[in-house]
């Protein structure tokens, strides 16, 4: 009988020695499992909010990488598309990047940053001495969140434009409706949607429950490796799940229920579904704030290339387009939003490519190679509204990186 207490205590300690030893091992093992903790950001003077480094599969700077070594040769700066939102971490395009280059590059991107979070984070990349720092630049909602950061927010004022008439015009839009609310408006059919809990002790349990738990979670290692088992188990599940024929049939009628919302894409060949209405909500050029939000994220992005070439450091914009445009040689029958969508971002990105060109900014374009994947019948984006790429998207992104690294 004395034996099991003895193994018990031993892994224990055991445990214990490695997370003492591997800062990744003491985060995998420790307790983000209240509600507190568990939010995926935490509040930064500056970003407003960064990434929660109690989440796990992020470091201690609460980054998606491994851990926050002491020098990186590249870092990729971005959004949700280049964190790797809906993919495993070790799929997202700056760790394949990585395996492929053999260089190690530390991933600085996080969901509802855009150019001007980069810009916030410029110090931050460069402490890690790169000789390479990638700007991921997405059309899908860059330009609201750089507009949002300097005008609601009020951060980095000098980007703003000094035109009176166009300050005018910025302020009589937002106050007759703030773009948020028109967008939230738009999208709010999303709550709707049913939920798939990963877990109800990560995201629902109480600060205070049954206290033999409480305290078994808080400091018991190998109750941290059994709830990190879990964790994992039904994440896999979750995902197994959502990739399933009859995910796609519960994602395509809801979809059908409500077309103002979405469209359904299905030539027999690929399937997936549209959101191009709320996505024109902020790309549509002709809203002067996110003609505003273009101008401030061309503004950032020259500023780092200013302050890459006073360090000698490569800069590189890698463009990221909206599904919807990866898409829009086969749809033969577009809506109209869809159409206006399109049409906003083939002229986003005419305008950014020339001010790159004029402006000596090394870029990316990242539109072929995924439109590539389609025509080799590989379809780089999930079947659902997600419109973040897939393992396959990321791998081609990757490639194209890797490619353009290895040349001067």
């Amino acid at each position: 009988m004395i034996l099991v207490p003895l193994v018990i205590a031993f892994s224990e300690l055991t445990l214990y020695l490695f997370a003492f030893i591997s800062p990744r091992v003491d985060r995998l093992l420790a307790s983000p499992w209240n509600s507190k903790d568990f939010s995926p950001t935490v509040p930064d003077e500056r970003l407003i909010f960064r990434p929660n480094p109690a989440i796990p599969g992020h470091d201690s700077k609460g980054f998606r990488n491994p851990e926050v070594p002491t020098k990186a040769q590249i870092v990729a700066l971005g959004d949700s598309q280049t964190y790797g939102t809906g993919v495993d971490a070790k799929e997202a395009w700056p760790r394949r990047l990585e395996s492929m280059i053999g260089k190690t590059v530390y991933s600085m991107a996080f969901g509802g940053f855009g150019p001007v979070h980069s810009l916030l984070l410029w110090d931050e990349a460069v402490a890690l001495q790169p000789n390479v720092v990638i700007e991921a630049f997405y059309a899908g909602n860059d330009l609201w969140d750089s507009f949002n950061l300097v005008y609601n927010w009020k951060q980095l004022p000098e980007l703003r434009t000094p035109d009176p008439t166009l300050q005018a015009g910025i302020r009589k839009a937002e106050q007759a409706e703030s773009i948020a609310n028109r967008a939230n408006k738009i999208h709010k059919i999303v709550l709707e949607k049913p939920n798939v809990a990963v877990d109800e002790e990560s995201t629902n349990a109480p600060q205070n429950g049954f206290l033999p738990k409480r305290l078994l979670s808080q400091h018991s290692k190998i109750y941290g490796l059994l709830r990190r088992t879990k964790y994992e188990f039904l994440s896999w599940v979750h995902k197994r799940n959502n990739s399933s024929r009859e995910t796609w049939k519960r994602e395509k009628t809801f979809a059908e229920a409500h077309p103002a919302s979405y469209q359904v894409y299905d030539d027999g060949q690929f399937q997936t579904i549209f959101q191009s209405e709320y996505r024109f909500s902020v790309l549509n050029l002709g809203d002067p704030r996110i003609a505003e939000g273009l101008d401030i994220s061309l503004k950032a992005i020259k500023k780092m290339h200013q302050l890459a070439i006073s360090r000698n450091i490569r800069f590189l914009v890698v463009l990221v387009p909206t599904k919807e445009t990866v898409f829009r040689d086969l749809w033969k029958h577009p809506s109209t939003s869809y159409r206006g969508l399109i049409e906003n971002e083939e002229r986003f990105w005419a305008i950014t490519k020339d001010f790159f060109t004029s402006n000596g900014i090394e870029y990316l374009d990242s539109l072929p190679v995924l439109q590539k994947q389609l025509a080799l019948g590989i379809q780089p984006y999930p079947d659902s509204p997600d419109g973040h790429p897939n393992e396959h998207g990321h791998m081609a992104i990757a490639k194209h990186v890797a490619s353009r690294l290895r040349s001067p």
